[in-house]
């Protein structure tokens, strides 16, 4: 059963990358943030998608654009089951279609204050988004 968000809950996060260094720091990073709560992680794409078809929605999903499997596929496949994807990668060439595909760019090594001010302005946009909407329609 799904929480609802009113109840300020944390903000289920999965990570998928295929260099184990990286999902270390990402579980230490989200520990460190209240607001976020790991819920699994993946250095294996296929074994990922597969496990999606077992959750509910995900809040945030940490994807790196070079696997095997390319990240910006997954992202495309997974897109309806994700609020948030955020792209992590060495390869800085990727952020056009990162931007276009995702909600967040994370060039590697991550450093802690850039992770957490992603999340924060990803958060802050919706936040805004939804303010905007509840404005429109009461406004009509």
């Amino acid at each position: 059963m799904g929480h609802p968000r009113n109840l300020k809950l944390p903000h289920s996060c999965v990570i998928i990358d295929d260099d184990l260094i990286a999902i270390n720091i990402l579980k230490n990073y989200i520990s460190k943030i209240d607001k976020l709560e790991l819920n699994h992680y993946f250095s294996d794409a296929i074994e990922a998608m597969a496990a999606f078809r077992n959750y509910e929605k995900i809040d945030f999903l940490f994807l790196d654009i070079g696997m095997d499997v390319s990240g910006l596929d997954i992202a495309r496949m997974l897109r309806d089951r994700v609020s948030y994807i955020v792209f992590t990668t060495a390869h800085s060439q990727y952020a056009i279609d990162a931007f276009s595909n995702g909600d967040g760019f994370l060039v590697k090594p991550i450093d802690f204050k850039k992770f957490e001010r992603t999340i924060d302005e990803i958060l802050y946009k919706n936040t805004k988004r939804k303010r905007t909407a509840i404005w429109n329609r009461a406004k009509n």
